[in-house]
C-alpha cells in the first residue's frame, strides 16, 4: 500500500514534468522529481508513524478499560452474592420474627385467659375478699 502510494505520486510528478515540457527533462527536473518523490515517501512514512502511535495509544487505553471493566464485573458479582445472602438472611429473620409474633400472641391470649379464670375462680372461692384486677 505504501509503495503503491509512492509509485503513484512519482508517476504523477513525472507526468506533470513531462507534460510541461516537450523536450527531455533536465538534470534539475530529475532532481526536483526525486525530491518530490522523497517528500511523498516521507509523508507516507510520517502518516504510518502517526497511525502506529495512535494505535499503540488505543491499545493501552483499551487494555486499561478491559481491566477496569473486569474489576467492575467482579465487584458487581460479589455485591450481588452479598446482596443475595442478605436477602436470604432477611427472609429467615422475617420468618423467625413472624413465628415469634404468632407464638407471643398465643401466649398473651392464654395468659389473659388464665388471669381472667384465676380472678373469677378466686372471687367465687373467696367472695368476702375484694380484689381489683390490674388494668390491662
Amino acid at each position: 500500500m505504501r509503495q503503491q502510494c509512492v509509485n503513484t505520486a512519482a508517476a504523477a510528478i513525472s507526468l506533470a514534468l513531462l507534460a510541461g515540457c516537450s523536450s527531455q527533462p533536465t538534470t534539475a527536473d530529475l532532481m526536483r522529481g526525486q525530491a518530490e518523490e522523497a517528500k511523498a515517501v516521507a509523508k507516507v512514512r510520517d502518516q504510518l508513524a502517526d497511525n502506529w502511535e495512535s494505535g499503540k495509544s488505543l491499545v493501552a487505553a483499551g487494555e486499561k478499560q478491559i481491566v477496569s471493566g473486569e474489576n467492575l464485573v467482579n465487584d458487581g458479582e460479589s455485591n450481588i452474592a452479598k446482596g443475595q445472602a442478605l436477602i436470604d438472611k432477611g427472609n429467615g429473620q422475617i420468618k423467625k420474627g413472624k413465628a415469634r409474633i404468632a407464638s407471643g400472641k398465643k401466649q398473651v391470649s392464654k395468659g389473659r385467659q388464665m388471669v381472667d379464670e384465676s380472678l373469677e375462680s378466686y372471687r367465687k372461692s373467696f367472695p368476702e375478699n375484694v380484689v381489683t384486677p390490674p388494668k390491662k
